[in-house]
């Protein structure tokens, strides 16, 4: 240590580097493009007073004088009170590090804890040279505990909410992030890709901008993230009420919407439907311009968080529906959250994947895959919460069985509605039975409300909390 310096006062100095008082330049620079430092950010996250920083110290020089971090910041902390780990990179620093370098340590925490996981991964990938590299100090980041900072985030999967926002170019090593998270929020103007710009140049000779090569805005429509916000504070605001679905099970209830399901004719908005059921303002949607075909949401009825899906009128569900299905449930089985299906669709379909010509210089047109449909039979086989399903109208083919499971084996629903509009009858050439259709009842539109809050107020315990597993249900697919 320098002569010059007591120790505590050499630390402290250290420490105070990484404030935002202490530059002020690049905080103003942020500011001024909209977005928000790594320690506004986390100051925006987590709870006033409740914060505990990991790695501000990343090394020590050989004479002994404190090295700080630079990266990004670390912490655990509490959003409404309940303890998450939360971490953000620091672009303005090499294009971002991992946090404060102690994300693999963190990871252990959050899985031996069942802590929720926030992570900002606005980065480009690991650095190609270490910005210590060379400089003879002595690290203080090594590795503690089971996980490093990428294999950890996959083994969390199912076990814990794992969210990730991304507000900026995110490649590499910071896309992988994203990718694991269970919940990915982004910007406009932000992208994700594996390889960035340098390398896509480097093998193509073509020039591109982050957000030309993986903007938010395709992943929006491709299915690669949940939500695309306005700003920083929305995917903030965003992160919160997703992790209240998991962690207050028992908000205060709220009356839903008054509406006439009774007098609803031709091709209504099936959010008539589901606004007359779950409290109002709770509606918490998924994925919105990804396979609008079917929607999928967190939401709440009587207090209590469920998840709903329902199919919207007259449309199919494709493979793109099919997927999203499918990680919802798994997603609603994980974390225990009771389903809600409203049915209403005349069949599946694929999507074209493009054209060909065969031998004869012939148009042909490739069929879509059909496998994704398989794989929520699948979803449905694993679940064990409740899943209530009414069926407002058709049910064609095997669609109907995406949304509920399959009526003869593990996925059978807790209960099976129909409304008088429901279409009966669709003759099957290879039933034992023609004109079968198995509901355990069926009622009038305005009856939904009732038989589905009350329904799911008699689960109490067994449908609304959350056990103390020993071990994980399952993962919950990438996406």
């Amino acid at each position: 240590m320098k002569d010059s310096a007591h120790p505590n006062d050499q630390l402290a100095a250290a420490k105070r580097t990484t404030t935002d008082a202490a530059r002020p330049d690049i905080v103003t620079k942020i500011s001024a493009s909209g977005k928000m430092t790594a320690r506004q950010r986390m100051a925006a996250l987590l709870d006033p007073g409740s914060e505990v920083e990991f790695g501000s110290i990343a090394a020590a020089k050989q004479d002994g004088e404190w090295v700080p971090e630079a990266g990004g910041v670390d912490f655990i902390g509490a959003i409404d009170g309940q303890p998450v780990i939360a971490s953000s990179t620091d672009y303005t620093d090499h294009g971002g590090g991992y946090g404060a370098g102690r994300l693999g340590r963190l990871f252990a925490v959050a899985y031996e804890r069942r802590w929720p996981v926030v992570l900002f991964v606005d980065g480009g990938g690991s650095r190609a040279q270490h910005p210590r590299s060379g400089l003879g100090h002595i690290e203080t980041s090594g590795q503690i505990g089971r996980f490093s900072f990428l294999d950890g985030l996959p083994e969390l999967s199912g076990w814990v909410p794992t969210i990730a926002i991304v507000s900026g170019p995110a490649f590499a090593g910071h896309a992988s992030l994203a990718g694991f998270s269970d919940f990915l929020i982004s910007t406009p103007g932000s992208s994700i890709g594996m390889g960035g710009p340098p390398m896509v140049e480097a093998a193509l000779g073509q020039r591109l901008s982050p957000n030309d090569l993986a903007g938010a805005e395709m992943h929006e429509l491709g299915g690669g993230i949940d939500l695309l916000v306005e700003s920083e504070q929305a995917a903030i605001n965003a992160a919160k009420e997703y992790l209240r679905f998991y962690g207050q099970r028992h908000a205060t209830a709220v009356a839903p919407t008054e509406i006439d399901l009774d007098s609803l004719e031709g091709n209504y908005d099936v959010r008539l439907v589901i606004d007359s059921i779950i409290d109002r303002n709770s509606w918490f949607e998924l994925r919105p311009n990804f396979a609008p075909n079917v929607a999928t949401a967190l939401t709440r009825i009587n207090g209590k968080p469920v998840g709903l899906m329902a199919n919207r009128l007259d449309k199919t569900i494709d493979e793109y529906a099919a997927v999203k299905i499918g990680r919802f449930v798994e997603l609603c089985n994980t974390y225990e959250y009771p389903l809600v299906a409203l049915v209403d669709t005349p069949g599946c379909s694929t999507r074209p994947r493009q054209k060909k010509k065969d031998a004869a210089n012939t148009p042909l047109e490739i069929p879509g895959i059909t496998r994704w449909h398989t794989r929520v039979l699948l979803a449905h086989q694993q679940r064990t919460v409740p899943l209530i399903s009414i069926q407002l109208g058709q049910n064609g083919g095997i669609a109907g069985t995406l949304m509920t499971g399959v009526s003869s084996t593990r996925g059978v629903p807790l209960m099976k509605l129909a409304w008088p509009s429901v279409t009966m009858g669709q003759r099957d050439g290879f039933s034992a039975v023609v004109d079968h259709n198995a509901f355990d009842d069926v009622i009038q539109p305005n009856e939904t409300n009732n038989r589905v809050r009350r329904l799911l107020a008699l689960l109490g315990a067994d449908g609304l909390e959350r056990p103390h597993r020993a071990t994980k249900k399952h993962w919950i697919d990438t996406w």
